[in-house]
Formats: structure tokens, sequence, C-alpha cells
């Protein structure tokens, strides 16, 4: 059973970083033309919501490209005939910290937008990014928007008072 565990550990390694850049290959595609539609974002909001979509763009294309850098390394260590898989992994921690600024900046510009948009704006704004980008992709862009606003009855029930 020796044998199998690093063919095995190969595998789910390549299966990986393909499934890795068929995100990145999906995530800069959001169409954020349509969120301006669904927005209907105003004069005054249109300004911040092309900082925040063209931060966002940065960030994703910054993930996109290191994820094909990744598969590119992936792939010619597959064509060597002792391949050294730690050399995929060789700075990929760095990789990700250096996009971290790019993803900070976008949240900045979110943030500032979501203090001008109205609450159903927001919860668009949400959606869209949640079905746009998933979970994953959203999470930085999503912390910076304001909780749903709690709406208590027109009455309160008298354990409340």
């Amino acid at each position: 059973m020796g044998p199998m565990k690093p063919l095995r550990a190969v595998l789910a390694l390549f299966l990986t970083l393909l499934s890795m850049s068929a995100a990145a290959q999906a995530l800069p595609s959001p169409r954020f033309d349509e969120l301006e539609r669904r927005l209907k974002i105003r004069p005054e909001q249109k300004e911040q919501f092309d900082m925040a979509v063209g931060a966002t763009k940065r960030a994703l294309l910054a993930v996109g490209l290191s994820l094909m850098e990744m598969k590119q390394k992936l792939a010619e260590e597959l064509l060597k005939p002792s391949p050294d898989f730690g050399r995929l992994f060789e700075g990929a921690d760095k990789v990700f910290e250096m996009h971290q600024p790019l993803f900070r900046e976008a949240g900045v510009e979110w943030k500032k937008l979501y203090a001008q948009l109205d609450a159903e704006q927001v919860e668009t704004a949400k959606r869209f990014l949640l079905d746009n980008l998933g979970e994953w992709g959203a999470t930085p862009f999503l912390d910076q928007a304001p909780a749903k606003p709690k709406v208590l009855p027109k009455e309160a029930p008298r354990e409340w008072i």
C-alpha cells in the first residue's frame, strides 16, 4: 500500500489545482453591469459603485493569475521524470498574502458603497456577490456589509416590555 499513497496525494493535488484554476477563471467574470441594473444605482452612488467594482476586479484578477501560475508549475512538474511536488507549495502562502491588501482595499470600497445604499440595495448586492462568487469568493466583500436591520413588530409582545 506504500506506493499508492504518493500517487493518491499527487492525484488529489492535481485535482485540487485544476478545480482552483477553474474557479479562478470563473471568479473574474461576474456581470457587474447586471448588478448595477439590479441595484438601480442612482447618480450619487455611481462613482462609489465603480470604485468597489474596480477594486474587486483587481483582487479577483490577481488571484486568478496566481492560480494559473500554480497550474503551470504543476504541468511542469508532471513532465519531469521525478516530479518535486514540494515545489508547487514553495512560497504559496506568500503569494496569497500579497493579495490580502487588494482584498482589504476592495472591502473598504464595498463598505463605503454599502453606506450609500438602502437596505434593499444592500441585500441585492449581497445576494449577487454570493451567487456570482460563491461563499469563499464573496466573504471579503460581505464582511463589510451592514447587518440586516432588525424590524420589531408594531406592537411589542408583553415579555419585551
